[in-house]
């Protein structure tokens, strides 16, 4: 089969096309169509693919959605998400690029060169990976630490090559050639290698497609960076992302400030007053809910026979924490003869067991006999032992195991 001649090569600007289908097949498990010529961008390169339609030249009723294109052994796949008939080989057809979607994608990938470079001049710091996606654009960079300052001073370089309206140049050039030329890193190709130049700051071996001027990309902005496993992430917008994501925030903002019933200026404050407030009232509720967990437990042991002077005290508390479940044991194990089997969890079982110290019963042998039962582990000490594990349907008989423990101790 004869390989597809990739017309935005050319011109990244270039929307509308005629071809002739060369393969009608499937791509993977999905209907898909190579051509001739095509002006359809294939993934690849941390770009992802064109989307559009094509229809046949002499039936423009006859139309598929390009939905993904890919490229094998130089052929270049348009997959089509249709269940009607697929044109047969030799068929004229009209392919439509989606031009909102390419020259998003014009303007992030260029960008990304653009930030790349920025990194270099400002902090030495090299993109070894790149990738698009709907809403977010990435590089990852060759250091582990990146801080503030460094970021905004590579934004700040960004903006200035971007506002420079720098010509933007893309051409194959030849292996003589390339020797000429101060490639950001060596190409991965062999031959004649395609190069985009931004004027003379970026110099790069790049298949994807770029804006004429850098002035197209419109603005860049850092939205974040973590750490990632020895690099550093970058996220970023560039163009008509940085306006969706303004107005998005904006949005975000007015809303919080209405709710709050200042003015967005006014929010951060309004929020650091929120947080106090918010702050002490949790230590109320745990103060209060100390308080009761504390009165529950008095009345829990008040109500629970006396026997052999000891009070076996059970319960189980699902929503409780394991922190919840210790204090509530420790309030039993501080009455006189007060031994806690305190369990909780909705889906592995956590128990706690308490014993005071007039007992003379040891924790940890309480709480093995309902391991026994759940198969769980656990561990602690004399006066107070932990474990899980184990299926809940099995708490119940372990609960009970354990009471007996209690009882003959």
């Amino acid at each position: 089969m004869d390989t597809t001649t990739r017309l935005y090569y050319d011109d990244s600007y270039l929307t509308t096309f005629t071809a002739q289908v060369i393969a009608s097949s499937e791509y993977n498990g999905r209907p898909a169509v190579a051509l001739d010529r095509s002006a359809f961008y294939p993934a690849g390169g941390g770009q992802p693919a064109d989307q559009g339609w094509i229809e046949a030249a002499s039936a423009p009723d006859r139309r598929w959605p390009v939905v993904d294109v890919q490229s094998d052994n130089g052929v270049v796949w348009h997959i089509l998400n249709t269940s009607e008939p697929l044109p047969d080989p030799d068929t004229i057809v009209t392919g439509q690029i989606n031009w909102v979607r390419r020259f998003d994608h014009m303007q992030q990938h260029c960008g990304q060169h653009i930030l790349t470079a920025a990194f270099i001049a400002t902090c030495q710091a090299a993109t070894v990976s790149f990738h698009l996606s709907e809403r977010s654009v990435t590089i990852d960079l060759d250091v582990t630490n990146l801080n503030e300052d460094q970021v905004q001073a590579a934004e700040a370089w960004a903006n200035r090559a971007v506002w420079a309206n720098l010509p933007v140049y893309a051409r194959f050039v030849s292996p003589a050639e390339l020797t000429q030329i101060p490639l950001r890193k060596p190409p991965t190709v062999s031959g004649a290698v395609r190069v985009v130049s931004i004027g003379d700051i970026d110099h790069s071996a790049c298949g994807g497609t770029h804006p004429a001027r850098s002035g197209e990309v419109g603005a860049i902005v850092v939205t974040g960076w973590t750490r990632q496993r020895g690099v550093t992430r970058v996220e970023f917008l560039c163009g008509g992302r940085v306006i969706a994501a303004m107005h998005e925030r904006d949005r975000a903002i007015r809303s919080a400030a209405s709710a709050l019933s200042v003015g967005w200026a006014e929010l951060p404050a309004a929020v650091s007053r929120l947080q106090e407030t918010l702050q002490g009232l949790q230590r109320e509720l745990t103060q209060t809910r100390r308080e009761l967990d504390a009165l529950r437990a008095a009345q829990w042991y008040a109500q629970t026979p006396l026997v052999n002077g000891r009070r076996v005290v059970t319960a189980t508390l699902p929503d409780a924490d394991l922190e919840r479940l210790r204090t509530i044991a420790g309030f039993i194990a501080e009455l006189p003869g007060g031994i806690a089997i305190i369990a909780g969890g909705t889906e592995r079982p956590q128990i706690v067991v308490a014993c005071a110290d007039d007992t003379a019963v040891d924790a940890r042998e309480i709480l093995a006999a309902g391991m026994k039962v759940l198969g769980g582990r656990g561990g602690g000490h004399a006066r107070m032992a932990q474990g899980g594990g184990g299926q809940m349907s099995l708490l119940a008989t372990a609960i009970a195991a354990m009471m007996e423990r209690a009882s003959v101790a």
